[in-house]
């Protein structure tokens, strides 16, 4: 095996019940759940579905678990495709199954997943990360719950950036999950956490927008809204985008994400080292 090194992207999940209805759920018919209930058997019954997602090959998206220890999970991800190759001088279609790497840390303080970067299996990890969502969505929803996961960025990319264009700001979007990870939404405004509670919001939007001609103004790290913004986005919890006056593209957080490299070779080698790896990579 070459001695190449993969990129890992790093990403947070939320795992967030439905709404706050008493619900019978699914799984467990003769028994209902309260909404502070689902919260704190979040993490269990998320456990459950890593667990019993051994392998499955239903589709065009193999998914295999590898490893797992306690909280930590690595699994393969593929692509089902058809590769031309060259033999005897004539043009051969053969099956191809690319594949990333998908961990997982699901202790309750942490809910972090590292996708690996393969182009030959899918164009972005972003790709991957829609695939999980899909598939865990369905699978929470008998356990009345839903998922997202947001990209991890560096706060001090962001900060650079402003500090740059200074006076020339003229819009910027906060995206932001509703909160439900303690050590992180500590930096999150409690009038943005209770209005999102309030309504049921999992995902929600705070647009500003400086007048005709103008710009906005504060935007600094000592504004603790704005700074505690963008620090609970930066941990994983949503995206920003702003527009600076007489540039066409806007910055996206999304395009600057946090990322680890690893070996590969590291990756593949024995069970024990394997494993005191991915926990070193999502803890």
């Amino acid at each position: 095996m070459e001695n190449k090194i993969i990129n890992f992207h790093m990403y947070r999940y939320h795992l967030l019940p439905i709404d706050k209805t008493i619900k019978q759920l699914e799984v467990f018919p003769k028994e209902e759940y309260t909404y502070e209930q689902l919260k704190e058997n979040k993490n269990k019954f998320f456990a459950e579905i890593l667990n019993n997602l051994i392998e499955n090959k239903e589709n065009i998206h193999p998914l295999k678990l590898e490893h797992s220890e306690g909280n930590f999970y690595l699994f393969k991800i593929a692509q089902i495709k058809n590769t031309t190759i060259t033999q005897n001088f004539k043009n051969k279609n053969v099956p191809n199954e690319p594949y990333c790497y998908v961990i997982f840390n699901n202790d309750d303080s942490v809910q972090k997943i590292a996708i690996s970067d393969n182009s030959e299996a899918f164009s972005k990890p972003d790709t991957v990360k829609n695939i999980l969502k899909k598939v865990f969505r369905r699978d929470l929803e008998k356990y009345g719950l839903n998922i997202e996961i947001e990209q991890m960025f560096n706060s001090i990319d962001f900060w650079d950036y402003v500090k740059k264009y200074d006076d020339q700001i003229t819009f910027i979007n906060f995206k932001f999950i509703k909160p439900n990870l303690a050590n992180i939404s500590k930096s999150l405004p409690e009038d943005f956490k209770d209005f999102a509670d309030n309504v049921n919001s999992h995902e929600s939007h705070i647009a500003i927008k400086a007048p005709e001609k103008g710009t906005l103004e504060n935007i600094t790290q000592e504004n603790l809204s704005v700074n505690g913004l963008v620090e609970y986005s930066a941990n994983g919890a949503g995206s920003i985008k702003l527009k600076v006056k007489n540039i066409r593209k806007q910055l996206d957080t999304k395009e600057k994400p946090l990322t680890l490299e690893i070996r590969e070779l590291d990756i593949e080698g024995t069970a024990e080292q394997v494993i005191k790896l991915y926990k070193t990579i999502v803890e």
